[in-house]
C-alpha cells in the first residue's frame, strides 16, 4: 500500500459512510433516479478520492434545490480507459464536455491556461500567505470575473476553483531549504509558462515534464528536484522513492482545479437551475479544498514517520524567494492584463 493510498484511505472511508447514510435515507435521491435526469461529472485527475465528501455535497444541494429532478454520475479516469493513476488530458476533458458525453468536468487550471491566459494569474508565485486567504481569494468577486474569462473563450461555463493538490512543494534527493540551495539544480515541473518561469527566477532550470501522466519516467541522473505536491506525490512519483528523502515546504503557488459545465447542458437548464448547479458547485468546491488540505497533511504525517525530512522555508528565505520571483508578476501583465490584482483586491 502505498503511502498516499494510506494517507487517503481515511478521508474516503468517512465519505463513503456519509454518502451511503444520506443516499440511503433520503427518498428524494435514492429514489428519483427512474425520472430524474442524470448528470454525469467527469473527475478528469488524480486524486479522485478527494471528491468522495465533495460530490456527496454537490448532489445533496442539487437534490434539494430542484426536487430531486437530478442525479449525479461519477466519471474517472478508469472509467475512460485511462488507467487508475493517470489523468485525462484538457483537451479530451474539453472534447468529452462538448461532445455531450459528459455534463461536468474537473480539469487543472495550469491546462486550461493554455486556453484562457487568465487562468495563469491562479499560478503566480508566493500570491498566498496561507489557505485562508487563498480561500478567500478563490471564492471572491476577482476569482469570479477570471472564471467569466473561460465562459467566454470556451465552450463551457466555469463554475467555482477547486484545490485537488494545494500548495506546491519540491520533492528532492537533497536538501533544499533555501535560495542557494536551488541555484542551478534541474527541477522537474508540469509545463506552463508561469510555473517554467518561477523555476528559472530561483535560480534552477526547469525541466518541463508531463505529471500528470501518471508516474512520468524522471531521470534521477539528471533531475534534482520535482515540484509537486503532497497529496499527488504518490501520483506523481509512483514508487520511484529517489524524490521522497526530501522536502522542501516552498509552498511557493497552488495547484489548482476547476469545476467547468457544458455549455450545452447549461444552457439547457432554467435559471433557477443554473442558480442551484452553480451553489451546489461552490458548496462542493469548499469541502474538495478541505479535504484536499486534510490529504496533504495526512500524508506528510506519513512521510515524516518513513523518514522523510521536511524543510519549511524560513521568513527571511521566503522573502528572498519572493522577492526573487516579483519580475513574473510584471511579465504576466504586459502579456494577460492585470488578474493577479484582481484576484486578491
Amino acid at each position: 500500500m502505498s503511502f498516499r493510498t494510506t494517507a487517503s484511505i481515511a478521508i474516503f472511508m468517512i465519505a463513503a459512510i456519509a454518502l451511503a447514510v444520506y443516499f440511503g435515507s433520503n427518498p428524494s435521491v435514492s429514489g428519483a433516479e427512474g425520472s430524474a435526469r442524470h448528470v454525469r461529472w467527469l473527475i478528469s485527475h488524480q486524486p479522485t478520492d478527494v471528491f468522495a465528501r465533495a460530490t456527496g455535497v454537490f448532489q445533496k444541494e442539487l437534490s434539494e434545490r430542484t426536487g430531486g429532478r437530478f442525479v449525479l454520475d461519477i466519471v474517472t479516469p478508469e472509467d475512460l480507459g485511462y488507467g487508475s493513476t493517470g489523468d485525462i488530458p484538457n483537451a479530451d476533458v474539453l472534447k468529452y464536455l462538448s461532445e455531450g458525453r459528459v455534463e461536468l468536468a474537473t480539469t487543472y487550471t495550469v491546462a486550461l491556461g493554455n486556453v484562457d491566459p487568465a487562468l495563469w494569474s491562479v499560478n503566480l508565485p508566493f500570491m498566498f500567505a496561507d489557505y485562508e486567504s487563498a480561500g478567500r481569494a478563490l471564492d471572491s468577486t476577482g476569482a469570479k470575473a477570471i472564471l467569466d474569462t473561460v465562459t467566454s473563450s470556451t465552450d463551457t461555463h466555469a463554475l467555482a476553483f477547486t484545490m485537488s493538490g494545494g500548495f506546491r512543494i519540491l520533492a528532492s534527493k537533497i536538501p533544499m531549504s533555501s535560495l542557494a540551495d536551488l541555484k542551478g539544480k534541474r527541477i522537474a515541473t508540469s509545463a506552463g509558462p508561469v510555473a517554467e518561469a518561477t523555476i528559472r527566477a530561483l535560480g534552477a532550470t526547469p525541466v518541463p515534464t508531463d505529471l500528470e501522466s501518471g508516474s512520468p519516467s524522471i531521470d534521477t541522473k539528471t533531475i534534482d528536484a520535482v515540484e509537486t505536491t503532497y497529496s499527488r506525490l504518490s501520483a506523481v512519483l509512483g514508487t520511484n522513492s529517489a524524490y521522497t528523502k526530501h522536502i522542501a515546504e516552498t509552498y511557493h503557488s497552488l495547484f489548482l482545479t476547476v469545476i467547468l459545465a457544458s455549455d450545452s447542458f447549461y444552457g439547457s437548464l432554467s435559471d433557477e437551475d443554473q442558480a442551484a448547479l452553480r451553489d451546489a458547485a461552490a458548496a462542493a468546491a469548499k469541502v474538495e479544498r478541505e479535504d484536499s488540505i486534510a490529504l496533504g497533511e495526512q500524508t506528510k504525517r506519513v512521510l515524516v514517520s518513513e523518514g522523510t525530512s521536511v524543510a519549511t522555508l524560513s521568513p527571511s528565505e521566503r522573502t528572498n524567494m519572493q522577492k526573487a520571483t516579483q519580475s513574473i508578476y510584471a511579465q504576466f501583465e504586459a502579456d494577460n492584463g492585470p488578474w493577479a490584482r484582481v484576484l486578491t483586491q
